[in-house]
């Protein structure tokens, strides 16, 4: 599985356009091919800050997903918007079933 986890943050005047297009891109993301969960969140401490948690199947579905025009579109408006730019951090993991003990395969 292919985590990722981004983070952008909003200028005061920015944050609710942020939040629209980002809520926009998530619903699409998640109707993708290989697309097994993406969120949204605002962090409790820091409400200008922005969390995306992604979860794909496959480095090859996170690929095209990047190759989406729309993706490429919200990247470019959310850093557009953004105090700062953007940052994001691609992880390969295995989900590890704490009952057993042991990593699913």
């Amino acid at each position: 599985m292919i985590l990722v986890i981004g983070h952008a943050l909003a200028k005061p005047d920015t944050l609710q356009a942020m939040l629209a297009i980002s809520v926009e891109h998530v619903l699409r993301s998640r109707a993708e091919p290989g697309c097994i969960s993406h969120e949204v969140t605002t962090d409790v401490q820091e409400p200008l800050r922005l969390t995306f948690v992604e979860r794909w199947s496959d480095m090859a579905a996170l690929q095209a997903h990047f190759r989406v025009d729309a993706s490429r579109a919200f990247g470019k408006a959310l850093a557009g918007m953004a105090d700062g730019m953007p940052s994001i951090h691609v992880y390969q993991s295995d989900e590890i079933d704490l009952s057993a003990g042991r990593a699913k395969a």
